[in-house]
């Protein structure tokens, strides 16, 4: 399948065939194996099945316990957990009746991944549709869309120390109209710093020079500047400091002290997060990455702010998130001959106008006899003989 939005398929339920919206694919450790008398059954520990007590969770079911199936009862044999090692999981959306057959045992559909205080309303995610990408590279490069000649692209790129950990990422982002598509990502965990560089610089070059903004908080500056003086990449962005002002993206002239790339402060992370939610729930920006769904799906609120829920990275989503913020400047609508801001107001004070009820009529006098006089002054003549302006 191109993508995960179901429009042809029903699944087998306890109360028949029923609709479902789709098919979630999620990659997790602490796995359980269910083994019963006929059948057995992967899945992740949150997974819940039918007991003769009502669902529980996977991880809590015990052998010899009771559980529902397409032929009856069956009795659990074992439940072992599967260890470290990361699988696939698929589990079905918005299923009509919230249960259906899995391997012939009753499941219900499991809760949204992060639909408590993500960042992305969770109507919203449940929306978002990845597609197969047109090339993968072993280095973790996913190609979507071919460069376009005469098309503007945007990098946003998040750097980390590639010790297995965080990953370095960035995204591609095709800024020449509205709504902005991903063409590609990068997310890498183990390739040294210092190399970084040069991928990006292959990538940027690919993508007609790409316009490129670092995140700088710890080693990213020494991949700004390798970057920018080794490989001589000409499209790097700058930042200027404007005391209370903060950062702000713009060409680095003036008095001011400027850096190559930007430094994720929570004033930016606050406008950045802020102004993504906005585009994604708008659409003025298509995700279709895997990956990218995946880490906003767990991009929760944390300490007044938004960060990767436990277990999870956000690598990507702070991609996008300095793109979003860099779209708020001025320099950017220059770059890009684009000014998202005023979109985005437009189409809200569309919407609340759209909203208003209408509170009455205004009579332009169309309806009424008029005459042009010998001098040229236009009369209208009263129906109504008590009118006081008509002197009787």
């Amino acid at each position: 399948m191109e993508d995960r939005l179901n429009k042809d398929y029903e699944v087998l339920t306890p109360s028949g065939w029923k609709n479902f919206y789709g098919i979630r694919k999620s990659s997790g450790r602490d796995n359980h194996k269910i083994i019963t008398n006929t059948t057995k059954l992967v899945c992740s520990k949150n997974h819940k099945i039918l007991t003769e007590s009502g669902y529980k969770y996977a991880c809590d079911l015990k052998p010899n316990e009771k559980i529902i199936s397409d032929d009856g009862l069956e009795q659990v044999q074992s439940v072992s957990l599967l260890g470290d090692n990361s699988i696939d999981l698929y589990d079905l959306l918005e299923v009509d009746t919230h249960e259906y057959y899995t391997n012939g045992l009753v499941s219900h559909n499991c809760e949204f991944i992060g639909s408590q205080n993500t960042l992305i309303d969770p109507n919203k995610l449940k929306c978002l549709a990845y597609k197969k990408p047109l090339r993968k590279r072993d280095d973790g490069l996913i190609m979507y869309e071919e460069p376009i000649p005469n098309h503007t692209y945007f990098m946003a790129v998040d750097v980390s120390r590639g010790k297995e950990i965080d990953y370095h990422a960035f995204t591609v982002i095709d800024v020449t109209e509205t709504p902005y598509k991903i063409c590609a990502v990068f997310r890498n965990n183990e390739l040294s710093p210092m190399l970084l560089p040069t991928v990006v610089n292959a990538i940027g070059k690919t993508y007609n020079n790409a316009w490129c903004l670092v995140e700088i908080n710890d080693i990213g500056g020494q991949v700004a500047d390798m970057l920018y003086h080794e490989l001589e990449y000409e499209n790097i962005l700058l930042t200027s400091i404007r005391g209370r002002k903060g950062q702000t993206l713009d060409a680095g002239f003036g008095n001011f002290q400027t850096q190559l790339g930007v430094r994720t402060s929570p004033a930016v992370k606050k406008l950045g997060c802020a102004i993504l939610k906005d585009m994604i729930e708008s659409d003025k920006i298509l995700i279709e990455d895997y990956n990218c769904i995946e880490e906003l799906t767990a991009f929760i609120v944390k300490r007044n702010s938004f960060e990767a829920e436990t277990g999870y990275h956000d690598d990507l989503v702070m991609t996008l998130v300095l793109f979003s913020w860099a779209t708020t400047f001025e320099y950017f609508k220059d770059l890009t001959d684009l000014d998202i801001r005023s979109r985005l107001y437009d189409d809200k004070i569309k919407q609340i106008e759209e909203d208003l009820v209408p509170f009455g009529f205004i009579s332009d006098g169309a309806d009424e006899e008029t005459f042009v006089d010998n001098e040229g002054n236009r009369w209208s003549t009263a129906n109504d003989m008590n009118d006081p302006t008509m002197g009787w």
